[in-house]
């Protein structure tokens, strides 16, 4: 008989649903594989078909062991075959009926070409913090906070009080903001004052000079708003005594702005170091900022165009103070002023006066706590200050994972409308704090395993990543696009896998082992 077509039957990690299959360069290096795997082998048998069963010649148990069949009918073709065996039938002691289906992906590896397909997800070919933002239906958890830090803290000790009057009274030509003889724009003149005593003594002079209807304001304002930082005594006509603690070269700043930097974090909560960097990048960690006033703001570290982050505080002075801080290079624009976060309003002051009391309720002041009112009495008043379409398995691990809770991180966000600058300045929280938040590293480490395994939500048409990594890449698409020169059936088969989602190995002795190293090569 012509030797027309060899068997061998062989042991390997390949399965029929071809979720996993092994990656070989070339067809030389594939063949070389399976021939070292090879338990039987027979050289001299009739013509296979492609699907078809193989009548062994040898006893069931000495092939049980075997899993995986390759043949090539020399006569006609050199091209070698691989497929999966199906079942083993006993037929007597000398033979044994082995049925076998062709692996339509290790046959045709190297026949198919893959065109630009709708591909959902893949192992990216670049894993650079920022690179890869498409959002993933996993379960987040609640978040917590990894560090934080307070910018632009106003306090008791480090503030101003301003009395802001229509006129001046004899004796303050000196103290008032009017050198030139202009008053300000809004027509106001401004006494900077340092204490509570030098505020009572303002007042009364005002009272003497018959003049307390011109005291528009008095409130509390940043330091920052002086230029001279030198006191001495002054004596005021009309009675009112010697002013100490007044700034005798009153200088304010209408407006100013100051900038202060930020350092983006290393990691996640609790230490956790990830292998994917995407779990480095919203919404898995973020910085938040709250001006301890009711707004909240959300920043993404990826959208800043350098990992230190620059933020800036402008301030108008002005009746409760008017600061704004916004973010420097953040997304695309080098003064984010739309994604900024108001500074909380500082306290606005009360007095009384003889022979009337002007009580003044401005920007929904809040009555002060007892120590605030202690500390700001004026003249007996008080001054108060989900993988989509992910099947084969893909699915039920997503649904397992996907995510529940609602989370309201959309940048900007603001929650609420509370004043509240009484009692923040009274425990000096006027300012802007800082979170860096986290999902915990339960959390971190699911998705990061399903990272691992699955790789990152692409969306995109292009040609699927191929060899791009150390061991492993997963590829899944939608309604793939190959060409080649395959019979129809196998073609299907092909496509089906891709669209499945399929993952290849490149080191048969790792195969489906994820706690190896993968790597970008």
């Amino acid at each position: 008989m012509a030797n027309i077509s060899k068997v061998y039957l062989l042991n390997t990690p390949l399965e029929d649903d071809m979720k996993n299959t092994l990656y070989f360069a070339n067809a030389s290096a594939q063949q070389s594989y399976m021939s070292n795997n090879v338990i039987k082998s027979y050289t001299n048998v009739s013509y296979q078909r492609d699907t078809s069963t193989f009548r062994c010649p040898a006893q069931i148990d000495t092939i049980r062991n075997c899993n995986y069949i390759m043949f090539q009918n020399t006569a006609y073709s050199n091209k070698w075959f691989y497929g999966f065996i199906k079942k083993m039938t006993y037929i007597n002691d000398n033979y044994t009926d082995v049925e076998f289906e062709v692996d339509p992906i290790q046959t045709f590896m190297f026949d198919i070409t893959i065109k630009p397909s709708f591909v959902e997800r893949e192992h990216t070919n670049d894993d650079t913090v920022g690179s890869n933002i498409i959002p993933e239906n996993i379960e987040l958890g609640d978040y917590v906070s990894t560090s934080g830090v307070s910018k632009w803290v106003y306090d008791k000790d480090s503030t101003w009080f301003v009395i802001a009057v229509s006129k001046k009274v004899s004796g303050f030509k000196d103290v008032v903001y009017n050198p030139t003889g202009a008053v300000l724009p809004d027509g106001l003149y401004y006494i900077g004052v340092k204490n509570i005593s030098a505020v009572k003594t303002v007042v009364k002079a005002y009272d003497n000079a018959k003049a307390s209807d011109a005291i528009y304001s008095i409130f509390v304002c940043p330091a920052t708003c002086y230029y001279n930082s030198s006191f001495s005594n002054v004596t005021l006509d009309e009675g009112g005594g010697t002013l100490t603690s007044i700034q005798a070269s009153l200088q304010p700043n209408i407006w100013f702005s100051y900038d202060q930097n930020i350092d983006t974090p290393s990691g996640l909560a609790g230490g956790y170091v990830p292998r994917n960097q995407k779990l480095l990048t919203f919404p898995f960690r973020y910085m938040q900022a709250s001006n301890n006033a009711g707004q909240i703001t959300t920043y993404r570290y990826e959208d800043f165009a350098s990992s230190t982050m620059t933020f800036t505080l402008s301030y108008a002075l002005g009746c409760g103070g008017n600061g704004r801080v916004i973010p420097h290079d953040y997304r695309g624009r080098s003064n984010n002023s739309d994604e900024g976060i108001n500074l909380g309003k500082l306290p606005v002051g009360s007095w009384n006066t003889d022979p009337y009391t002007n009580w003044l309720t401005q920007n929904g002041v809040n009555m002060a706590i007892d120590s605030v009112s202690n500390t700001l009495t004026l003249a007996g008043g008080a001054m108060t200050g989900n993988p989509a379409g992910v099947t084969s398995g893909l699915f039920g691990i997503a649904d397992t994972i996907a995510q529940v809770y609602e989370h309201s991180l959309e940048p900007p966000i603001t929650k609420g409308n509370v004043c509240n600058g009484d009692v923040n300045f009274a425990i000096s929280l006027t300012c802007i704090h800082f979170n860096h938040m986290s999902i915990k590293p339960q959390y971190a480490r699911i998705a990061d395993d399903f990272f691992d395994m699955f790789g990152y939500a692409t969306h995109r048409v292009k040609v699927p990543n191929k060899a791009h990594r150390q061991n492993w890449w997963y590829t899944k698409t939608i309604d793939v696009n190959i060409t080649g020169n395959v019979p129809n059936d196998y073609m299907n088969q092909i496509k089906g896998a891709y669209n499945n989602g399929i993952t290849f190995w490149r080191n048969p002795s790792n195969f489906l082992n994820y706690s190896v190293s993968n790597g970008i090569v």
